[in-house]
């Protein structure tokens, strides 16, 4: 029997700037399953980071509802907030700038790790084990972002947001950096991930044909909306709206 991890429903976000008024998102809804992994595509400006941001309280939604396992977070801060941090992390699409440069790679992934409270030890161990999980040496834990490669900060990043054992990872167009050997590399990493882990994944992305690799089911943004839902074969097969029709003719 299925788990619903997250449910989101009748999203909405408008940004103000002074007299005018932009409609990112209108009325998005949707679930993901544990262990599911779905899909957000569209092409740049078609709301799909907003949502990832508003999952994430990273922005405050004008509407709507965000559940993650049964837990209402849409406006949650705080203590009930960092609560929320340990169910749900995001992979971004820069990984050096998600590291601050000061600061060794190792230190980054132990931090979250150190606010629960792990010894200093304890968490040189940690860190060390994800690591080695995310494809990387221990070594790592000592060299800064910039003397890695995109690939191997990214896989630190993703080693970061798995310190917390989280059930779900929101990846916002976390390969779209990377060549394509490295972002192929990345993708069969997260699938393994999800299958060892138990993870359920939200891939954010404007490539039809990585979502076609990874996910199990997927949504198409156009215009701040969900156009089309649907298996890879369902949407890329038999698309029905013409919007998805120019995205997939844009892949062939």
């Amino acid at each position: 029997m299925s788990e619903t991890i997250l449910q989101v429903e009748h999203l909405k976000k408008v940004f103000t700037s002074g007299k005018k008024t932009v409609t990112a998102v209108e009325d998005v809804s949707f679930t993901a399953e544990r262990r599911e992994c779905l899909g957000i595509v569209g092409e740049s400006g078609s709301g799909k980071s907003t949502v990832a941001k508003m999952i994430t309280r990273l922005l405050d939604t004008t509407e709507g509802r965000v559940t993650l396992q049964g837990e209402d977070i849409t406006h949650a801060k705080g203590k009930d907030l960092r609560k929320a941090y340990r169910k749900v992390q995001m992979v971004f699409q820069m990984p050096m700038e998600s590291f601050d440069p000061r600061r060794t790679l190792g230190d980054g992934i132990g931090e979250s790790l150190r606010n629960m409270g792990l010894r200093k030890k304890e968490t040189r161990k940690k860190v060390e084990e994800l690591l080695v999980t995310c494809g990387l040496t221990p070594e790592f834990a000592d060299r800064y972002p910039h003397e890695v490669s995109g690939g191997q900060c990214q896989r630190a990043a993703i080693a970061r947001a798995l310190a917390v054992d989280p059930v779900l990872l929101i990846c916002d167009e976390a390969t779209s950096a990377l060549d394509v050997t490295v972002q192929m590399q990345i993708v069969q990493l997260l699938r393994k991930l999800q299958k060892e882990r138990g993870l359920s994944l939200l891939m954010i992305t404007h490539d039809l044909a990585l979502a076609q690799e990874l996910c199990d089911r997927i949504l198409v943004m156009y215009h701040g909306r969900i156009i089309e839902e649907g298996t890879p074969d369902e949407i890329i097969g038999n698309p029905k709206e013409e919007y998805t029709k120019k995205l997939i003719d844009s892949v062939v």
